[in-house]
């Protein structure tokens, strides 16, 4: 479990501490491999990992419901060509259960402590539900005002959410996800068992990775599909393509310009709020604009907050909402970048850091607003313009 924690987080150490709070020590990467095999035992393992061409990270959850999940959703471009790759070949995450009886805390309390930020919820014969997500516990549960601790997750879960087999093809889904502004999608086997969870901000990344190495391969697989795919485009949007998998292409629009955040951001309602602002009043306006909240004083950001530490730092921990001030839980001193910054840089660095959100501010610390993945996405292209990105990063 802890390598599993380590791989999916990428941490080299985990600290370890008992549930009272008191610290145990901590471990590394060698003493989990160490621990669980050594050389030997990972021999097979390293061997078998180089000869899977599907590789998996879910653990299959069976449904006790006869027949398939019916809700499985298609792209509404879903008669262009497709790829061959099915969904599989995202490699989903492993899905994190709980019941339809449970009450809101305790979800937010099992996704808190397996470091999740979303959770498929099942019915009483085992079969698919619903899902939640932070963002559905801040806009569903906090904005609303009701207790966690006696809410049943039932209530305010997405109930029969679109979901994809593992056998549908995996540009159709990631297409799908843009398209609906999803971040995460069940996925199913051919029996209706829930075998894991698509992640919107995991499948970018990963579709940035397979891109990048294709050019030490060689490939220049991505550059025609893109080529093809761009004929019809703007000249704005293209270049936008184009520099987004700038060391992948032998050529670029010379000239033109991705779109700048300072552009993404105008008219956008603020998520700023004070030190001393409260978790409820934060979370009412982080409902109202579907953005984490940025923590400022005296003009400086000093601490963001968002969905997944309203769930894991305050939710979770029970904290009284009306009585806490956000400066108690926030992310202090985040990283900014500049409203000059182009979406497509954005993305890039997202990409590197592993982050969902990016502050924005301007050279002189006055700060500007907040961007996400899913705003970068469509300010550069949309499904339109990403499903040959999909689609040639499942080629490489």
């Amino acid at each position: 479990e802890a390598l599993q924690i380590m791989h999916d987080n990428k941490f080299l150490t985990l600290p370890v501490c008992e549930s009272n709070g008191s610290v145990v020590g901590i471990v590394d990467v060698m003493d989990c491999v160490y621990a669980s095999g050594g050389a030997d035992g990972w021999r097979s393992i390293f061997a078998s990992a180089m000869e899977c061409d599907d590789l998996t990270d879910t653990a299959s959850v069976h449904s006790n419901r006869s027949g398939s999940v019916q809700h499985s959703v298609k792209s509404t471009r879903s008669t262009r060509k497709k790829s061959n790759m099915p969904v599989s070949k995202l490699r989903p995450k492993a899905p994190m259960i709980s019941s339809s009886n449970d009450t809101v805390l305790s979800v937010a309390q099992m996704l808190a402590s397996k470091r999740g930020d979303a959770a498929i919820i099942t019915d009483l014969n085992g079969g698919l539900a619903g899902i939640i997500t932070d963002t559905d516990v801040t806009r569903r549960v906090v904005a609303k005002n009701l207790p966690a601790s006696s809410t049943c997750v039932a209530d305010v879960m997405t109930a029969n959410p679109s979901c994809v087999a593992m056998a549908d093809p995996a540009t159709d889904a990631l297409v799908t996800m843009v398209e609906n502004r999803f971040r995460h999608l069940p996925v199913t086997d051919d029996n209706g068992a829930v075998v894991g969870v698509l992640d919107i901000a995991k499948c970018l990344n990963d579709a940035i990775t397979r891109l990048e190495r294709s050019k030490d391969k060689g490939s220049n697989a991505a550059e025609e599909a893109l080529k093809a795919s761009l004929g019809g485009a703007g000249g704005a949007q293209a270049a936008a393509l184009q520099q987004l998998l700038g060391p992948l292409l032998s050529q670029a629009f010379s000239g033109q310009s991705s779109p700048t955040l300072r552009t993404v951001l105008a008219g956008k309602p603020s998520t700023m709020v004070s030190p001393s602002t409260t978790i409820q009043q934060t979370g009412n306006m982080m409902a109202e604009a579907r953005k984490a909240a940025l923590v400022v004083e005296n003009g400086r950001l000093i601490g963001i907050f968002g969905f997944k530490d309203m769930m894991t730092r305050a939710i979770a921990k029970e904290m009284p909402l009306d009585y806490t001030a956000v400066s108690t839980v926030m992310t202090p001193n985040p990283e900014s970048v500049s409203p000059d910054t182009t979406v497509l840089e954005a993305l890039q660095i997202m990409h590197d850091n592993k982050f969902l959100t990016l502050p924005v501010c301007e050279v002189n610390g006055r700060v500007v607003g907040i961007v996400d993945v899913m705003d970068c996405v469509y300010a550069s292209g949309g499904a339109d313009g990403w499903r040959s990105i999909f689609a040639s990063a499942m080629e490489c």
